[in-house]
């Protein structure tokens, strides 16, 4: 089982698209996405929504195959017509033989991706991005051991976010797998319970 997401912050200069190498989006893109964008009346918006999930379907992918490479290309993504703000799209990515369903959140300025293995249906799944202030990476972390140990009643305290690829562990004891990721003024994670084993005491 595996879930990767991916946090995309809209007002941060490096997603502005005139300022892309004009040959991006045909390394990055394949026809069929290239087609959605040409017609999409977000062109913006649905270019990062793609970027997104084809990074958070790679991390997924990542952590059950760790000689996985990112080739954009490679991670086809299928996504539904983008929500207003505050709504999510759904889809697939498609990489080689393997389908990860796809979420994928507007919330104000950022695009948030989640990407689950075909294993993950039905899971409980929980992703969150929100703006953060201070060191990105520990600010990711606090993100979610606040959730994990809201939804497993346990203190976020106890709850460290350690290693490559992360996992969660209370009391150094049982693992869950978290995806982290942050970019510009916001920071996420997603992670399942699925498998979740975690001590209650």
């Amino acid at each position: 089982m595996s879930v990767g997401n991916d946090v995309v912050d809209l007002a941060d200069p490096e997603t502005r698209l005139g300022g892309l190498h004009a040959r991006w989006s045909e390394r990055v893109f394949g026809p069929r996405e290239r087609e959605a964008l040409d017609a999409s009346p977000s062109r913006h918006l649905l270019h990062w929504a793609l970027w997104a999930a084809k990074e958070s379907a790679y991390k997924a992918r990542k952590r059950l195959e760790p000689e996985t490479v990112f080739s954009p290309r490679e991670f086809e993504v299928e996504l539904s017509p983008l929500p207003a703000v505050g709504g999510v799209a759904v889809g697939r990515v498609f990489h080689r033989r393997h389908v990860f369903e796809l979420e994928v959140r507007l919330e104000g300025a950022s695009v948030h991706a989640v990407a689950t293995s075909e294993d993950e249906a039905g899971a409980r799944v929980l992703w969150k991005a929100e703006r953060a202030q201070g060191d990105p990476s520990l600010a990711a972390r606090r993100l979610a051991a606040t959730a994990i140990g809201s939804a497993l009643d346990l203190d976020p305290l106890d709850l460290r976010i350690v290693g490559r690829p992360p996992v969660a562990t209370f009391r150094d004891r049982r693992e869950v797998g978290v995806s982290l990721s942050h970019h510009g003024r916001f920071v996420a994670f997603a992670c399942s319970l699925a498998d979740s084993v975690l001590p209650s005491e």
